[in-house]
């Protein structure tokens, strides 16, 4: 049996739990620990020690400890996301491979920085996304079998239920608060989204529109950031889509989010539900059939990924979703707010 991946936790603020049981099931990695820097407000240093705790794995202090290239091979940046794109390019300026949680960073400047320093160091850098979720690939699969001809339109929701904030969440400022956030939940939410349509198609947006607002909650409207955004997009070669991201009061689904996309082909129509896994097939004949996946949505795209990673940095290769990947879905988000602020279409950079 070839060595274990040993893997680290830098930062434990948000997310961290999830990962660390999602990674330490992986027979083939070893949790190395978490750690935080000793310079954080006291609040990030007890969650981040919490976290290791309820996870069963090692508290190491300082994050040099995580950084430590000697010690691991791959190190998972789990704090604000304002802190993502610092902590990733210290880990890769130190030799180590990185995951850090989405979105890569708070800006479009800083998703550079960190390319730039992907780039230099030649070491892997990946972030979470959600294109192993089942129902995505089934309907990739789809794609490229030509089942629904050209794609001409994608609608995409991803919604959060404001019922169930407190368990979604760590800590609410960590959505709301801009100096933790970066944002409102475009930034939080629509990486996801954009993702997915560039998986389903491989094409890029060229160009954006998107209103947004505090439609629902007070946490938002007091620190000035949208909980609810609509945005279309342009795509190459004429191809359409619109997305709404959000926290709302219920979102439709099962969990603490709810994803369903809507794929218009020339020749057919497929929906994709994370929270039920299925794909409804509109044949030629007037007949619909259900095509389920199995269950789990946002664990399995989770856990999809992950083992992905693990499969691809066992085998020495990159992961199918790298830097480049991750900031062109920041370069929508950015064009975005530049619509929301300017109340005109813009272009992504």
């Amino acid at each position: 049996m070839s060595a274990p991946l040993r893997v680290s936790f830098a930062s434990g603020v948000r997310h961290a739990l999830p990962y660390l049981q999602l990674l330490g099931r992986d027979p083939r990695v070893e949790i190395v620990g978490v750690a935080e820097h000793d310079d954080c407000p006291d609040w990030m240093i007890a969650d981040s020690r919490r976290a290791a705790a309820d996870a069963g794995v090692p508290w190491l202090g300082d994050i040099a400890r995580a950084l430590d290239s000697q010690a691991v091979d791959l190190v998972v940046v789990c704090s604000e996301p304002t802190r993502h794109a610092r902590l990733a390019i210290d880990a890769l300026e130190r030799g180590i491979d990185v995951l850090i949680d989405k979105p890569v960073a708070a800006t479009l400047a800083d998703a550079d920085a960190v390319a730039a320093a992907a780039h230099r160091s030649g070491r892997i850098c990946t972030v979470v996304n959600r294109t192993h979720a089942p129902g995505l690939r089934r309907a990739r699969a789809w794609v490229d079998a030509g089942h629904l001809g050209l794609p001409r339109h994608i609608d995409v929701e991803f919604l959060a239920s404001g019922a169930h904030f407190a368990t979604s969440v760590e800590r609410p400022e960590l959505v709301v608060d801009p100096a933790l956030s970066g944002g409102g939940e475009l930034l939080n939410f629509l990486g996801y989204c954009v993702d997915s349509i560039r998986y389903l198609t491989g094409l890029e947006t060229v160009s954006v529109y998107a209103m947004a607002g505090s439609l629902f909650d007070n946490g938002h409207a007091r620190f000035g950031v949208e909980d609810t955004a609509v945005v279309s997009l342009g795509l190459e070669h004429g191809v359409t889509a619109t997305v709404t991201v959000g926290r709302v009061p219920f979102a439709p689904g099962l969990g603490p989010t709810s994803t369903s996309i809507r794929l218009l082909g020339s020749h057919g129509h497929a929906s994709i539900d994370d929270d039920r896994p299925a794909v409804t097939r509109f044949g030629h004949e007037p007949s619909v059939s259900s095509h389920a996946l199995g269950g789990g949505g946002s664990e399995a795209a989770l856990a999809g990924f992950f083992t992905h990673l693990v499969d691809a940095l066992a085998a020495g290769r990159a992961p199918d979703y790298g830097i480049a990947d991750a900031r062109a879905s920041v370069s929508v988000i950015d064009a975005a707010y530049r619509a929301i602020a300017s109340g005109a279409v813009t272009v992504p950079r």
